[in-house]
């Protein structure tokens, strides 16, 4: 495998890694990694939660892969672990009071506008806090720009049923949004 590494197929990668080869190892997680960051950053709220969260999928990936049964879709399989990862770690966070609670708490006027950057976490927020039924398939469509015949092929399901979670989770989405960001004071 040596110098084809990079071009070996994920089934490939995985047969190696179980085999004794580190290297397998890291050539699926420098070609996963971008993909996974992506959506760890939207369903987690982004910077350093992200980054925790991929490396925790990655942690329990290593482990998995040595004493599981064939993983057939290993991409979709990894997206899963890092949307695990990163529930569990917004689930420890939500324990601490958001800042905008904070404000509502202490009866303090919201902004006039918030920050692009706060925006966005909230956005990520609202997104995480989805049911998996519709954030995997709005995470694929925002993060990777994949229309819903290729969101329904990695995620292993049906056009029809892809494309019935898109629209509800977009209404869901939008339903919370539009609660939070009135009382943010963006509306």
């Amino acid at each position: 495998m040596g110098r084809t590494l990079t071009d070996a197929e994920d089934s490939a990668l995985v047969a190696a890694f179980r085999a004794g080869r580190v290297d397998a190892f890291e050539a699926i997680v420098r070609r996963h990694y971008p993909g996974l960051l992506r959506i760890a950053d939207l369903r987690s709220g982004g910077g350093a939660m992200a980054e925790e969260a991929v490396q925790s999928a990655l942690v329990r990936a290593h482990g998995a892969l040595r004493r599981s049964p064939a993983v057939e879709n290993l991409g979709a399989w990894l997206r899963r672990v890092v949307q695990n990862c990163a529930t569990d770690l917004l689930a420890a966070r939500r324990t601490a009071p958001a800042p905008l609670v904070e404000i509502a708490a202490q009866g303090a006027a919201p902004h006039a506008g918030l920050e692009r950057a706060e925006l966005r976490r909230l956005v990520a927020e609202a997104i995480a806090r989805l049911p998996d039924l519709y954030r995997a398939p709005l995470t694929l469509h925002i993060l990777e720009d994949l229309d819903a015949r290729e969101i329904a092929t990695r995620l292993g399901d049906n056009l029809h049923s892809i494309k019935s979670r898109l629209a509800r989770g977009r209404r869901e989405l939008r339903r919370r949004l539009e609660g939070v960001l009135a009382r943010a004071g963006y509306r």
